[in-house]
């Protein structure tokens, strides 16, 4: 591993907590928006309009298409990776779900993924690996981490968490389950169990990206210090600007 690859890197990312049992992923959206641009206004109404936007109907939870098409419309750039294809999660829910109930989420998992494909919103097949999320958090991006709740509590539910950072030891975290703001972290051994829920892994990254043609997705804007932009990204002990933070 090169020396580098430890540096820490951590972005000021505010806390908001979700005000429903099923607004994980609204509300880790929201902290993204939030930091990518503070001028956005959070509160229920906002919670509850990408809600209705992301969540897979029969399950109330957020699916990771219907997070990135909420922040899309809003102007954000979005990038979806997953380990597989497959409809967030499906293995908790197809035992729950009769045929009319598994018809009605594949038809909704399907509108969702083809609204996307119209914006320009691709999914990259692969594993959530730590380098991965690195790379988002050097391009000021926000990853959306699907994951468990059994890493705070004693159930054991899919749960979206917006990551701050990482470095050498340790991921960090907004949970918006928390009751107050607190950076939680996971240690680098454990990631590869946290990043994922039942064996499904899945991340949407939101950034304020300048857009361009690159088949059919958006490029990210380079990393340059000194522009004088809102907002910080605290990279390796130093706090550097960065276009589009907040």
């Amino acid at each position: 591993m090169r020396a580098e690859d430890d540096e820490p890197i951590h972005l000021e990312i505010p806390f908001y907590r979700q005000h429903w049992d099923f607004t994980c992923g609204p509300a880790s959206l929201m902290m993204a928006m939030k930091y990518l641009d503070p001028e956005t206004r959070l509160g229920k109404d906002l919670e509850i309009a990408i809600w209705r936007e992301a969540n897979m109907v029969v399950s109330r939870g957020s699916g990771r298409f219907g997070l990135a098409y909420a922040a899309a419309v809003r102007g954000f750039y979005c990038r979806v990776t997953s380990s597989s294809r497959e409809i967030d999660y499906v293995g908790r829910l197809a035992s729950h779900l009769d045929d009319a109930e598994m018809r009605l989420l594949e038809e909704q998992f399907s509108e969702r993924l083809a609204r996307c494909r119209e914006r320009g919103i691709r999914e990259r097949v692969t594993a959530v690996t730590p380098g991965a999320i690195r790379g988002s958090l050097l391009a000021n991006r926000v990853p959306l981490l699907l994951t468990s709740t059994r890493w705070y509590c004693g159930e054991d539910l899919p749960h979206w968490v917006a990551v701050s950072g990482i470095d050498s030891a340790r991921l960090y975290y907004r949970n918006p389950d928390d009751p107050r703001p607190r950076r939680r972290a996971v240690a680098r051994p454990e990631l590869g169990q946290f990043a994922g829920y039942r064996g499904s892994q899945a991340m949407v990254e939101i950034g304020r990206d300048l857009p361009a043609t690159d088949g059919g997705l958006t490029r990210a804007a380079p990393f340059l210090p000194g522009r004088g932009d809102r907002g910080s990204m605290i990279f390796a002990g130093a706090t550097a600007r960065v276009p589009g933070a907040g």
